[in-house]
């Protein structure tokens, strides 16, 4: 082989060579910008969807502002319109579904917060979605009672009860849940035992649920009814009946034998 070929050869391999080391920088940028692309690409996805979960949850989920109630035209008319399914205008202050939040004074209150701990409490199995929503429970309604000076929990009952039956056009007496001359607890008294069983006394000081129901602190405890329960026995029960009530404790029901009697 002549020098010349050599020569050619030796050409012929370094601009090949060259070509490589080009195309290999043109590959190298082009993966960065397109890498760089795909994530921006990416990232823009996640803060859309972000932002419309964000948007969801504050449609359906909006900040109900107890310091507003009376201020706030629009938020009464609603807080009205639910109460009016339950027959209640004064006696309760607001119903809260299950997936708003509410505020309170400088305390802002989950109602989903509340029935975790209240299930906790119970010792119930809760099941949540990555949302941290319970799951498979349906949007349900809650009454909202904001303890005030002067108040026990006896009478905040009594007071929904009263109200209840009076928009029923039954005029609830003043002592109908006193006790009779044998010392029985009347109907009255026993459906008011009832509800101090199934309520929740949620502490806005300390974002807990209270086992003292006796203990109520104005303006940092609130009384929380579930409305499907409480209402639901009161629709059902005739008030005619409402003497023939029996209450063990947990269950309350319409007794058929009329010579037994529970206190």
């Amino acid at each position: 082989m002549t020098t010349d070929n050599i020569n050619k050869n030796t050409g012929s391999t370094k601009f090949i060579g060259i070509i490589i080391i080009i195309l290999f920088i043109i590959a190298g940028i082009y993966f960065v910008f397109f890498k760089e692309k795909r994530t921006n690409m990416v990232e823009q996805t996640i803060t859309k969807e972000i932002s419309k979960e964000k948007e969801i949850v504050v449609k359906e989920s909006p900040v109900i502002n107890y310091n507003e109630l009376e201020k706030d035209d629009t938020l009464k008319k609603a807080m009205e319109k639910r109460k009016n399914k339950y027959d209640i205008k004064n006696s309760l202050d607001m119903i809260v579904n299950s997936d708003e939040t509410f505020k309170i004074k400088d305390k802002m209150v989950s109602m989903a917060k509340i029935l975790k701990l209240a299930a906790l409490k119970r010792g119930d199995v809760v099941e949540e979605d990555i949302a941290g929503k319970t799951s498979g429970k349906g949007i349900k309604q809650y009454g909202i009672y904001v303890v005030k000076p002067g108040d026990n929990i006896w009478n905040i009952h009594f007071n929904i009860l009263r109200e209840y039956y009076n928009l029923k056009n039954i005029n609830l007496n003043l002592k109908a849940d006193e006790p009779d001359k044998k010392g029985f607890s009347s109907g009255i008294g026993k459906i008011l035992k009832f509800s101090e069983k199934i309520v929740t006394i949620y502490n806005l000081e300390q974002g807990t649920i209270d086992s003292d129901i006796n203990i109520i602190k104005p303006f940092t405890k609130i009384i929380v009814y579930n409305m499907t329960d409480i209402f639901s026995l009161l629709n059902d029960i005739n008030y005619k009946n409402v003497s023939n009530l029996k209450f063990d404790g947990k269950t309350i029901w319409i007794a058929t034998d009329k010579k037994t009697n529970t206190q």
